[in-house]
């Protein structure tokens, strides 16, 4: 646990466990952010900050909660943006998902073969049949693009 001469009275860490809170909150965001030369930065970043840390006689578990509260710092400063995101590109996948049922449906009630339209949609024919036979049945395009895909759970 980290002793009270490690923690400012403003707001967490200082010295060289706030080094290592920074360190591990930067690797994170690079990783996050799939910057691998900057994830490697601050890995060495790190490292140099706890051995630092441990020179200066803070203990392990003091090192490692600090290692844990930079990541955390950083879980919490973009989670909102990412969540954002997030909903943002899922209703996009929504709506092409819908624009493609649509269009493949045009083309099914153009005539067009299910093997041409597979070929043009990049799926297989079965998967043209089975949207075909969907909507023959009454399902709209709008209800088969709002379904789920398999396996998947709105669930946090």
């Amino acid at each position: 646990m980290t002793s009270p001469r490690n923690l400012d009275v403003g707001s967490g860490l200082v010295g060289e466990l706030a080094a290592v809170a920074k360190a591990a909150g930067d690797r994170l965001r690079a990783e996050t952010d799939a910057k691998r030369k900057a994830a490697n930065s601050a890995g060495d970043a790190l490292v140099t900050a706890a051995t630092s840390a441990m020179g200066a006689g803070h203990s392990l578990g003091d090192i490692t909660e600090a290692e844990a509260s930079g990541k955390e710092g950083v879980r919490e400063a973009l989670r909102p943006d990412t969540l954002r995101s997030v909903e943002r590109t899922g209703r996009r996948a929504r709506e092409a998902r819908l624009e493609h049922h649509r269009a493949i449906a045009r083309a099914m009630r153009l005539g067009l073969s299910t093997r041409e339209i597979a070929a043009a949609a990049g799926v297989t024919h079965g998967t043209v049949r089975a949207i075909s036979a969907r909507l023959a049945s009454g399902d709209t395009a709008e209800a088969l693009a709002a379904e789920e895909p398999e396996g998947s759970t709105t669930e946090g």
